[in-house]
């Protein structure tokens, strides 16, 4: 497929959209109760099941059913024209989000490919699935059983009974970049919340593989940065892992649940737990129903210096920082 050839699809496709009138873009129906959402998640902390608890990021989730539609040549057009699939071709701007703002590297058409194949075989393992995008329901690996949720309640903050109780005196693994920052920030937890949302917990943290940009100069590419996380977190005891790490997330996920322990890939609101602004939410129209930008005090402190890439506005205008 050549650029041209491209461009005319895609407005193809938002003719037949504006004309038809249907839309492929209805969400899964997820929980959205935000004290059963929370006893859904202490519930599963405190079982003595091995736990996966995960979300998908925007552009993993549409590289895995863009590589899915490759695979696939039955009606492929009128499905791609009807907004029922993705194109049979990688995308130069989903290969540059990929690279940029999921960090992936190199984004080759062959690593793509063997990416997708990954988050499909991991999908297996979901128990709860952070819920917002309409490709989930694309993915066929997910259990049956698997109870989706609302993604913003992943987070703990609107819930009078927040699942963060269920961390209390557990050894809490948590993988992320900006390891000082919540070292430090832990020692003030209790006036980050002064409701006693965080309690006390034995805390370690893994500095998480920052690649984004889609470069890593400590690793030939991103399956070795993955692999290397895996090693790190297979080194240390623990009962429940936190992860905000970008794309190693859901994978990293899925493998602490094959070892027979607790996972939850919050993805990047973690730092939130722990009182570390980022512009995503300091916005208070980012969410329309739930404003975190109401639970910032003066503890709540920006990312380090040396936890801020050189490059980190080009991750949506620096939204993590």
């Amino acid at each position: 497929m050549n650029k041209s050839q491209i461009t005319t699809l895609k407005l193809l496709r938002k003719i037949y959209s504006s004309f038809s009138g249907r839309s492929e873009s209805t969400k899964p129906v997820s929980e959205s109760d935000p004290d059963i959402v929370s006893n859904i998640i202490s519930e599963k902390l405190t079982s003595g099941s091995p736990t996966m608890i995960a979300r998908y990021g925007a552009f993993e989730l549409k590289t895995v059913t863009c590589y899915m539609d490759q695979k696939t040549n039955e009606n492929r057009l009128v499905n791609y024209l009807k907004g029922k699939s993705e194109g049979w071709w990688w995308d130069s701007e989903l290969i540059a989000h990929m690279q940029n703002n999921a960090g992936f590297f190199p984004p080759t058409e062959e690593n793509l490919a063997r990416f997708s194949q990954l988050m499909i075989n991991d999908s297996q393992y979901v128990d709860v699935l952070g819920s917002w995008l309409p490709r989930e329901k694309r993915i066929g690996t997910l259990p049956e059983n698997h109870l989706k949720v609302d993604l913003e309640l992943l987070n703990p903050f609107f819930s009078a009974a927040p699942w963060t109780k269920a961390l209390e005196e557990k050894k809490v693994l948590i993988v992320h970049p900006f390891v000082r920052s919540i070292k430090e920030q832990y020692q003030q937890k209790d006036k980050i919340f002064p409701n006693g949302l965080l309690p006390n917990f034995d805390m370690k943290i893994i500095q998480a593989v920052q690649s984004i940009g889609g470069r890593n100069d400590d690793f030939r590419d991103w399956f070795e940065a993955l692999d290397f996380l895996k090693q790190k977190i297979d080194e240390q005891d623990f009962d429940i892992c936190l992860l905000g790490c970008g794309a190693y997330g859901f994978p990293l996920a899925a493998h602490i649940k094959r070892l027979g322990k607790k996972a939850f890939h919050l993805g990047g609101s973690l730092q939130l737990l722990f009182g570390i602004r980022g512009a995503r939410w300091e916005n208070p129209n980012y969410n329309p129903i739930y404003n975190y930008s109401a639970l910032m005090n003066q503890y709540w402190i920006r990312p380090q210096m040396n936890e801020t890439p050189s490059n980190s506005k080009k991750v949506e205008n620096g939204c993590y920082w």
